[in-house]
């Protein structure tokens, strides 16, 4: 492209991470990589067609005719910056942020000008280190199904005076990050490590009993269904954060006859302490000690971890195997099949069962009735509905105090049309403690069906920080309640974070086809209803939204619409 060309193009603004801790660090090390950065980047903007603008000290503006154009030469960089890194310590790897914007852009005195240059270097300054963040213009027109964003919302930028779209693009090749969706949706299973025990400074028959304290909180946390626990010795070579995602630190120190346990699980991302424990005993106590770590260790893994607060609820059966059956009957449905459900189904009637004096087991029974009615598991779903209801009478009968039992009423009552009595049933909720995240899932299902989305989507918000790991279904109904308000990028982009978790999910797939519809995005939209016919050519999507119980025929309406748009149905 010609350096004097203007109209409407597209700016890319880098910036290197750290540069004055670098400068510092080597000034003449630095002072080279720069050179060879800027020749690089020279030859990468002329090879898209582009031209650069400026390369002074750290940072440089390119200008290209198209999106593409810059997206190609921001992954180009990223690329062969990383290439460099390899091999290089830590604090002497260079990655820029990069952000891109597109609008008009004129050429003057030998300079370039425009609200597109000041934007992309705004946005770049608020970009991922290593990444690349554009805005909702760029994103517009990156209308290609490959490509993958995150939206990050609208934000005040310095001296703009309107707020901006921004996302941030994934897969460059100097993004360590997981996807965008899974740290915020907590939907893949946590991986733990347990190093080797401190045995430092104790005698034999210490090391001895330290080493059995250590076999048994290994067995203990191994019996947890939806966690990795890993052996950290078998893995030589290798440190903790390269094979889990959190760790427990264990030790024994004696002073005497007295020894003092301690145990502290981190998160490996942040280093952060989220749990530590400490016990005293004596030399003569310390395999009787073995069983009350493992179990203090296991229990708070289980709520920080995995199950969240309801651990704390179901720990009052007093029945390690009842508690398990639980554990193994969420585990179960998390697989999203009909064979999972009849599983489940099985284990939660025999906590129902041996604990009719808890509510527990009916509920969750019920629930999961409620759940195989509405996704098709169950063959007879009337019948599974009205089993629902009974057991969840049988759980409110018991004094559950979650309120799980009233909203699997509601829930159910809502899936029959019933919604005045939906409605009653949620304005008298009664919860004594408000631990259960079903309860506040539930609810917010059933807010979304009557259009009361900003609700729906604090409760969801409320049920997603009550459990470690996340059902699918809360940030499905969150991005369908996004979409129902017109939030149409938080409601892709959640959707997309599902997706990339449970790719068979049809409500993710649905709201997602039909956000990118709206948002101009036809041909990835054309994309995700090709992805809708191939995955369930068997279901007729005009008939199940027909079937769903939104109560504004309009929202109905709506989602026929656009979904008609993306090929997801091919006659209305």
């Amino acid at each position: 492209m010609d350096t004097d060309r203007s109209g409407e193009l597209v700016a890319l603004n880098a910036d290197v991470v750290g540069y004055s801790a670098l400068v510092a660090d080597d000034l003449e090390a630095t002072t080279r990589a720069m050179t060879e950065f800027h020749q690089m980047v020279a030859a990468l903007v002329a090879d898209n067609r582009g031209t650069l603008a400026n390369f002074v000290g750290d940072s440089f503006m390119a200008i290209f005719d198209d999106a593409m154009a810059g997206l190609r030469t921001a992954i180009a960089i990223a690329t062969k910056v990383e290439q460099r890194n390899t091999g290089l310590a830590g604090p002497r790897q260079i990655r820029f942020r990069m952000g891109m914007d597109q609008g008009e852009v004129s050429f003057a005195n030998g300079n370039h000008h425009g609200d597109a240059l000041n934007i992309a270097a705004r946005i770049q300054a608020i970009a991922p280190a290593g990444g690349l963040a554009v805005s909702g213009r760029v994103y517009q027109a990156l209308d290609e199904p490959a490509l993958r964003f995150r939206a990050t919302g609208r934000h005040d930028l310095k001296n703009i005076p309107e707020q901006v779209d921004v996302y941030e693009f994934f897969d460059l090749p100097s993004d360590r990050r997981h996807s965008a969706a899974h740290p915020a949706l907590a939907l893949e299973l946590p991986t733990l490590a347990i190093l080797p025990i401190h045995t430092e400074m104790v005698d034999e028959t210490v090391r001895a009993a330290a080493g059995m304290i250590r076999h048994d909180l290994l067995h203990r946390l191994s019996t947890l269904p939806d966690l990795e626990v890993i052996d950290a010795p078998t893995e030589p070579g290798r440190g903790p954060s390269a094979i889990a995602s959190y760790m427990v630190e264990t030790g024994v120190h004696q002073f005497g006859s007295n020894v003092r346990v301690f145990a502290v699980l981190f998160d490996m991302e942040t280093m952060n302490v989220v749990k530590s424990h400490k016990w005293m005993t004596t030399v003569e106590e310390m395999f009787t000690i073995s069983d009350v770590v493992a179990g203090e260790v296991a229990h708070s893994v289980e709520v920080e971890l995995v199950v969240g607060e309801p651990a704390r609820l179901y720990a009052e059966l007093d029945d390690p195997a009842a508690i398990e059956k639980i554990y193994l009957g969420w585990y179960h449905l998390r697989n999203d099949t009909k064979e999972g459900w009849h599983r489940a189904l099985a284990l939660f009637d025999d906590v129902a069962r041996t604990h009719p004096e808890r509510p527990y087991g009916f509920v969750l029974g019920g629930f999961a009735l409620w759940l195989g009615a509405t996704n098709g598991w169950a063959s007879d779903p009337d019948a599974a509905f009205t089993q629902a209801l009974e057991l969840a009478e049988q759980g409110a009968a018991a004094d559950d105090p979650t309120g799980m039992a009233q909203a699997v009423e509601a829930a159910v009552l809502m899936s029959r049309g019933a919604v005045d009595e939906a409605l009653t049933k949620l304005d008298h909720l009664e919860i004594v403690r408000p631990t259960c995240d079903v309860t506040y899932g539930l609810e917010g299902s059933v807010r979304r069906y009557l259009g009361q989305w900003e609700r729906a989507v604090d409760l969801l918000d409320v049920a997603m920080r009550l459990t470690g790991i996340n059902k699918p279904w809360y940030p499905t109904v969150k991005a369908s309640s996004l979409f129902v308000g017109g939030r149409l990028d938080e409601a892709a982009s959640l959707a997309e974070g599902v997706l990339d978790y449970q790719p068979n999910n049809l409500e993710a797939l649905l709201v997602l086809a039909a956000a990118q519809v709206e948002l101009g995005l036809e041909r990835r939209a054309q994309a995700t209803g090709e992805l809708i016919r191939q995955r369930f050519p068997s279901i007729d999507v005009q008939d199940w939204l027909e079937k769903t119980p939104y109560q504004r025929r309009e929202t109905v309406e709506r989602w026929k619409g656009d979904l008609t748009v993306a090929g997801a149905i091919t006659q209305v």
